[in-house]
């Protein structure tokens, strides 16, 4: 494009080169095009070239290095001649001066036409222009325009205005700002409003360039949506539009101060706990609470009084800045919550505590479970083979809770393998403990044998001291109480061996169980 326009340019100057003063000359772009002009000099590696524009003398400067040559009609080469001598140079300054009267247009060094004599007085200066618009009313534009401007002076940016015609040929974005980094501006402030993508919004978008000699960046690039049948008075509205000017100096943008709404709750029985989904327990009733919500707000209310929970719920609209009275009756509940998990039989932990081999499972999903303290509830699922899940919720004291996961299969080879080991310690720890109880019995019932065994050593006992009386010696009864005796003695050995064996296995069952527990 910009080619094309430099081409017509210089066909203008061609089609009237033959009636002026100076030295007529064949011209070539490096980009191909040919055109016949009338050569005015070279100066700073800038050639000038003059003709007549609208019945107008102009003159177009363009940088040395966009010529393939100029050659004039005795086949001299124009573009690499020596350096004019003072005199020649006084001929073309007087040339220059003649035409000052008239429109004058440079060409910068992308070959993009632009007045020189708005350039002239860019030079250290930010430079703001005019936004671009499209499909958009050119009096919002100038509106949106004037306002910036303002915003950035009153910052103390001295910014200048230019309208994107002031660049003669050079309207694109591109050109506007390789002119104005040319020319010496300190910086630049150019962007757009456009239609957006929503047929009821429009864009503005806006790119501050800073210069520094050759080189240029972009400090910030920024964009903000408005209204299209209330675009103005949106853009003024909270500040929208001074904080777009403040993002496009790369400032940051103060948080606005939110407005709290509040709600009072009251509650019979009184005392109960008051809590929400999103923030968990609150306070206590009555009570006032700030919420920043503007939309519905579901609040809970329970109590646990001798195992029994009582609760209630409510939906809240909250008025906006001002304090929303509620009263709450609490009823019997019986809140559950139900876990299920895809894939199923997963093993569930209670709390946010860290899953060790000790750790008890509650269960395994699906599973349901009652609640008697409702808030935020955390678990913990693990399945062999599937990553560990921790899953918090709040659950309600009124309603039936479902918790539904689906576990992620584990595709890393080292958090299997530790996922294996820690199974392989879990069922070791098990069998432990499940020797641990089974000692139990046989040191039990090996005590209780022992205890009786002692009861017949001391029958035994009692005997044979009534038989070490003299006046007891000889007869029947005598006999018949040494017979008693003896079995008592012997009753006693065979309780007291089966009692021996059985502690000592359980003695034996409760070290190996400590063993693999510990």
């Amino acid at each position: 494009m910009k080619k094309i326009l430099l081409t017509i340019i210089l066909f203008a100057i061609a089609l009237h080169a033959e009636n002026l003063q100076g030295v007529r000359a064949n011209v070539e772009l490096v980009s191909g095009a040919k055109q016949i002009a009338q050569f005015l000099g070279i100066q700073q590696d800038t050639v000038s070239l003059g003709g007549m524009i609208k019945g107008n003398f102009t003159v177009i400067k363009i940088a040395k290095n966009r010529f393939k040559s100029i050659v004039d009609d005795n086949g001299n080469d124009l573009l690499n001649a020596p350096v004019v001598s003072d005199s020649t140079a006084a001929d073309s300054t007087v040339a220059l001066q003649d035409s000052s009267a008239t429109d004058s247009v440079s060409v910068n060094e992308n070959s993009e036409p632009v007045v020189e004599t708005i350039l002239n007085n860019v030079d250290g200066k930010h430079v703001f222009v005019a936004l671009e618009r499209r499909s958009i009313d050119s009096i919002l534009a100038s509106q949106m325009n004037s306002v910036l401007i303002r915003l950035l002076q009153e910052a103390g940016i001295p910014v200048i205005f230019a309208k994107r015609t002031d660049f003669g040929f050079c309207r694109e974005t591109a050109c506007i700002k390789d002119s104005l980094s040319h020319y010496g501006a300190s910086s630049a402030y150019m962007g757009s409003i456009v239609a957006a993508k929503s047929s009821d919004s429009i864009s503005i978008q806006m790119a501050h360039h800073v210069f520094n000699d050759s080189t240029q960046k972009d400090v910030n690039t920024i964009q903000m949506n408005l209204s299209t049948m209330t675009a103005f008075s949106d853009a003024m509205s909270n500040n929208k539009l001074k904080n777009f000017a403040l993002q496009l100096q790369g400032k940051e943008v103060p948080k606005p101060k939110q407005k709290k709404s509040y709600i009072h709750v009251e509650t019979d029985p009184e005392g109960v706990t008051i809590a929400t989904a999103t923030q968990g327990e609150i306070c206590r009733s009555p009570c006032t609470f700030a919420t920043q919500d503007s939309g519905k707000v579901t609040l809970y209310a329970y109590w646990n009084v001798n195992q029994q929970l009582w609760g209630a719920r409510h939906v809240v609209n909250p008025i906006p800045f001002d304090t929303t009275k509620i009263s709450l009756k609490l009823k019997q509940m019986r809140p559950e919550l139900r876990i299920m998990t895809t894939p199923s039989n997963a093993q569930i932990f209670a709390g946010s505590d860290s899953v060790t081999i000790k750790s008890k499972s509650i269960g395994k999903t699906p599973n349901k479970f009652p609640i008697f303290e409702p808030g935020m509830v955390t678990v913990q699922l693990r399945k062999e083979g599937y990553r560990d899940t921790t899953i918090t919720t709040f659950v309600p004291p009124t309603d039936l809770t479902d918790i539904n996961v689906e576990l992620q299969p584990i595709t890393n080879i080292d958090e299997l393998h530790a996922q294996e080991e820690w199974i392989k310690k879990n069922k070791i720890h098990k069998i432990g403990k499940a020797f641990l109880g089974s000692s139990i019995g046989p040191i039990l019932v090996g005590g209780i044998f022992t205890y009786l065994a002692s009861k017949n050593y001391d029958d035994a006992e009692k005997i044979k001291q009534e038989l070490s009386r003299p006046a007891t010696s000889g007869g029947e009864h005598y006999q018949q109480k040494i017979k008693e005796n003896h079995d008592l003695v012997d009753k006693g050995k065979q309780k007291m061996a089966i009692g021996g064996s059985l502690i000592g296995a359980g003695l034996i069952i409760l070290g190996v169980g400590f063993t693999l527990t510990f």
